[in-house]
């Protein structure tokens, strides 16, 4: 109802209201043939409509029926799998920032050099590694099969294969770390391989191994106050990082 919705001239009236003065005081005056007969339709809808008693609740249609929200909406429209997974990252404790940076490598949106190949933004020539001259930037070579990447994988004695990138939760550590701020900190290491590379992109700037680590324990040091409650699994992680 795309041309009909085009046509309202009231962004407040509830559905009570509507039934009450009728579908089209709510509509422009003259409406497009488009508009017109979805506003034949739905008011043939509308004239089965009893409303109950009490306030308007604006219901998710599902299997059980459920308050509106925008997550539950979310998880219908994408399948429970991938939400689950999307939830994951929007659950963290970590600023928004990388948030929405994880979210696009979950997605393989991030502005990898390959990504702006395959939209005609950059020349192949143009799409190299950095440090991998001959070698299409993607998102699995910068954070997995890269040498700088390796480099820190190694040094954290974490296994990471290029198919849990996109899912973090997954990385699994030789020590047994607690799993209440897992998903955070492996985000918080794959943020800063990502802000690695665009230092040496944009300023040239060559980080080692131990530069990369000494940022992420930075970051923990100075977002540890959005981990009161789990401030003692947090800083196991942080020592943990300290002795590699």
């Amino acid at each position: 109802m795309v041309a009909l919705y085009s046509h309202h001239t009231n962004d407040t009236a509830t559905v009570q209201a509507v039934l009450a003065s009728g579908l089209r005081e709510q509509l422009r005056p003259r409406l497009t043939h488009v508009a017109a007969a979805e506003y034949e339709v739905i008011t043939g809808c509308l004239s089965q409509l009893i409303l109950p008693g009490g306030r308007d609740v604006r219901w998710l249609a599902d299997a059980t029926p459920q308050p509106f929200t925008t997550r539950g909406a979310y998880h219908i429209l994408h399948g429970s799998d991938q939400t689950s997974d999307v939830v994951r990252i929007w659950d963290t404790r970590l600023p928004t920032k990388v948030k929405f940076f994880a979210w696009l490598l979950h997605h393989g949106l991030l502005n990898t050099r390959a990504h702006l190949y395959h939209r005609n933004i950059r020349t192949q020539e143009e799409s190299w590694c950095e440090h991998c001259h001959g070698t299409m930037e993607t998102d699995g070579h910068i954070f997995y099969e890269c040498n700088k990447a390796r480099a820190i994988w190694t040094r954290l004695q974490l296994a990471v294969r290029e198919t849990t990138l996109r899912r973090p939760w997954v990385f699994a550590a030789t020590s047994p770390l607690p799993d209440a701020v897992r998903i955070d900190v492996m985000l918080l290491i794959l943020w800063h391989i990502w802000k690695a590379r665009n230092a040496m992109i944009f300023d040239h700037q060559d980080s080692s191994p131990s530069d990369v680590l000494r940022r992420i324990i930075s970051d923990i040091d100075a977002w540890s106050c959005r981990y009161r409650k789990t401030a003692a699994e947090l800083q196991i992680w942080r020592d943990w990082i300290v002795t590699h």
